[in-house]
């Protein structure tokens, strides 16, 4: 597969982690052990924006003008970054920017996230949002390909006027346009519990290959890639291992074997917490999360079968049509401060943007890196994902 880009560990802008840095998805996200789908430790997917399961947040103030006569900044995201005020960034975010500056920030987190906003432009109805936070490469080839003719649903930045734009990590960088700007990243990967592994009589995994065979049988548990930005980009680690030809078998030979294909990433992890299986699809940052919560570790190991991982990047990216583009620009800036990445990817247990943001000394201990990261280029998505989803879906979901 010559399309695919590899990026190395060493370049990965991951030399932030060795001054102290940021891991992935920063929530309440894998809290306890507990499968109680009630309580506010229930699973979400933070990073991932994509999840059928992300929540709606109310706001009631439309964008333009508060009635006190600041500009009023509204700002699309996903659930998980708002709606746990203990430990989501967004109610940090939007206290310290008003802080600096002349603006107000108003939340939207609307069921369906990045959907939402792409039916209304379809319908032409008015998005009414300024910005959007936590745009993946897949969200932006979506809306791409789902608008007519040239129109966008974003609007390219000026990035001169982002002080800090130097140390944003090159190959976090997803769009060519400068519309999505990288403001977070992280990797997906196995996360499995060893107790587990050890009743088995068996060690972690080690391959792609080793996850069909028949001592891991029913022993993992995937997010559906048609509702789960983590399940879709597990599918194109796949395509990138086997290629275009056998991804599909290798699929066939996964569910053969027992893997099972839940709604999305906070189903997927809340089974493996209730111990239906040993394995889950997530990311590398998961023991940033045990730690914060003194969790049994052994239930936390993290795992890059044939020693890769996918990227999974996060972009700020604003909606062409604001008239607010002037705070916009201005609260991008502000995301991208070193103080800010560092404090945004603690909570949202992510990895920074900018190489130049700095965390705790021990986070590096409890973020695992691959030795490749894999990651394909927008040009590479825009020409494929919708093939490759769809047969997946042909072949193994509607089956």
């Amino acid at each position: 597969m010559d399309r695919r880009r590899f990026i190395q560990a060493a370049g990965a802008g991951l030399a932030g982690l060795a001054a102290g840095c940021s891991a992935e998805q920063v929530e309440d996200t894998p809290t306890d052990e507990s499968s109680d789908g009630g309580s506010a430790d229930t699973p979400t997917e933070t990073p991932g924006n994509g999840d059928s399961t992300a929540t709606a947040t109310a706001t009631t103030t439309p964008t333009g003008t508060a009635s006190s006569g600041t500009p009023t900044l509204r700002i699309g995201t996903y659930g998980s970054f708002v709606d746990a005020p203990s430990t989501s960034p967004g109610g940090w975010v939007k206290e310290r920017f008003e802080s600096e500056y002349d603006a107000e920030i108003q939340w939207f987190a609307p069921d369906g996230g990045m959907n939402y906003f792409l039916q209304r432009r379809q319908q032409g109805v008015t998005i009414d949002t300024d910005l959007y936070l936590g745009l993946t490469p897949e969200n932006l080839v979506t809306a791409d390909t789902g608008v007519e003719g040239d129109d966008s649903l974003f609007t390219s930045v000026d990035t001169s006027a982002l002080s800090n734009v130097s140390n944003v990590v090159e190959d976090y960088y997803f769009d060519p346009q400068d519309r999505a700007i990288p403001f977070g990243a992280s990797y997906i990967s196995l996360v499995y519990n060893q107790n587990a592994l050890d009743e088995r009589g068996v060690g972690a995994p080690e391959t792609f290959e080793d996850l069909a065979a028949d001592p891991y049988e029913d022993g993992l548990l995937v997010p559906n890639p048609q509702n789960s930005e983590t399940g879709l980009e597990f599918l194109f680690w796949t395509v990138d291992q086997f290629g275009e030809d056998n991804y599909l078998d290798y699929w066939s030979r996964l569910i053969d074997n027992g893997a099972r294909i839940l709604e999305g990433w906070s189903a997927a992890y809340s089974a493996y917490s209730s111990d239906e299986a040993p394995m889950v699809v997530s990311y590398s940052t998961d023991q940033v999360f045990a730690d914060r919560y003194d969790q049994d570790m052994a239930r936390h190991q993290v795992g890059f079968p044939n020693d890769t991982g996918y990227a999974y990047l996060e972009g700020v990216a604003p909606f062409a049509g604001t008239d607010r583009m002037d705070v916009a620009t201005d609260f991008i800036d502000f995301i991208l401060q070193p103080d800010i990445q560092a404090e945004v990817a603690e909570r949202n247990v992510a990895l920074p943007a900018v190489s130049n943001a700095e965390l705790p000394s021990d986070y590096d201990d409890l973020v695992y890196e691959p030795e490749t990261v894999v990651s394909y280029s927008y040009d590479d998505l825009v020409g494929n994902m919708d093939t490759w989803l769809n047969d997946w879906s042909q072949q193994v979901a509607s089956n």
